[in-house]
């Protein structure tokens, strides 16, 4: 007979999936799905469609992050042309290869990487001096935020048009359209000092004396509003009770994997791994940072949604409810109080 997993045991396996996880932001998926749509692109890949081939791999790798289909979504990027990225994402392959001990995956991204070098295109984004300093200053390229550390370096960047930003509390926005060749080429955006928006200073307009006297002879109905409030807090609680079962399931296989890929020796105690283990470390990752993110929202949600049915249960003429959620944790139970005055 199959034993329900007791407390403890869910306990030890949350703890050993903050062991494993050491690259954010990675979130398990469906490991069929990753397999099939990396069988896709690889035969895509030999037909020379890279086009359609690069997306499936980079799917197949957002289900599974396997280091294998990262080398290939690499070889992929490479021959689409898009230098900067192949060249990043072979660096991440030789680190995770040279991690799980894989020195021929290791070797075969770093000579990609040495072959690429010569031909990046550089992208170099210079800022002046006197905005740099400008408090809530903000830089972008193509959406995202560049930082004051990317300021002045030439960083490699796929051909193509890019797009650089810049905005500053108070000041006109910045933009500047450039187009980087395919080999070898070196561009900079000058971003200028900004000029005051006089529209910025401009108060924003108050209600009028009309939209003011009929809001304050608006009825509210306190009664349908505690009914919605409640419902709200069953739904976004009960949607927080089943991330936490989700967030335990995960947790629990993950154990299970790391577990496999130390057994018979496939891991050792450097975290050496051949090929078999190295794909179950992989899996055990993914499983953990899906367990981690489960557990987060599981605990938020849950909170939540106490704390909207406590309000909505209260009267109209009470005083307001001061509320306090404290999650307690004890080696054989988990529990979450209340504390404070309705």
């Amino acid at each position: 007979m199959k034993k329900t997993p007791t407390f403890r045991q869910f306990l030890a396996a949350t703890l050993a999936c903050a062991a494993l996880i050491r690259a954010p932001n990675v979130v398990a998926g469906d490991a069929a799905t990753a397999e099939v749509l990396f069988r896709d692109g690889r035969a895509l890949m030999n037909t020379g469609n890279y086009a359609a081939a690069c997306p499936k791999l980079e799917e197949s790798f957002a289900q599974d992050p396997a280091t294998g289909t990262l080398l290939a979504l690499g070889i992929c990027q490479e021959h689409l042309g898009k230098t900067a990225s192949a060249w990043a994402t072979y660096a991440e392959v030789a680190s995770r290869a040279k991690r799980d001990g894989r020195a021929d995956r290791e070797q075969a991204a770093r000579e990609h990487m040495a072959a690429l070098e010569p031909k990046l295109s550089r992208l170099t984004i210079v800022v002046d001096r006197n905005l740099a300093v400008v408090s809530g200053l903000i830089v972008k390229r193509d959406g995202q935020v560049v930082g004051p550390g990317a300021w002045g370096v030439g960083v490699p960047i796929d051909a193509g048009e890019h797009v650089v930003e810049a905005s500053a509390p108070g000041k006109r926005s910045f933009q500047s359209k450039i187009q980087v060749g395919a080999q070898n080429d070196a561009q900079t955006v000058n971003v200028p000092a900004l000029e005051a928006d006089p529209d910025a200073q401009r108060p924003a307009p108050g209600p009028t004396v009309a939209e003011s006297a009929k809001a304050s002879h608006a009825e509210p109905q306190p009664g349908q509003s505690r009914a919605g409030v409640r419902t709200a807090g069953l739904i976004v609680g009960g949607a927080g009770v089943v991330s936490l079962a989700l967030s335990g399931i995960f947790a629990l296989r993950a154990k299970s994997l790391n577990d496999d890929s130390k057994a018979d020796g496939h891991c050792n105690a450097q975290n050496q791994c051949d090929s078999f283990g190295g794909e179950k470390r992989d899996d055990a990752k993914g499983a953990a940072n899906a367990a981690t993110v489960a557990l987060l929202a599981g605990s938020a949600l849950t909170v939540t949604g106490v704390t909207l049915f406590v309000l909505g249960s209260a009267k109209p003429n009470e005083r307001a409810a001061r509320i306090e959620a404290v999650p307690m944790l004890g080696f054989r139970q988990a529990a979450l109080t209340l504390n404070g005055r309705f």
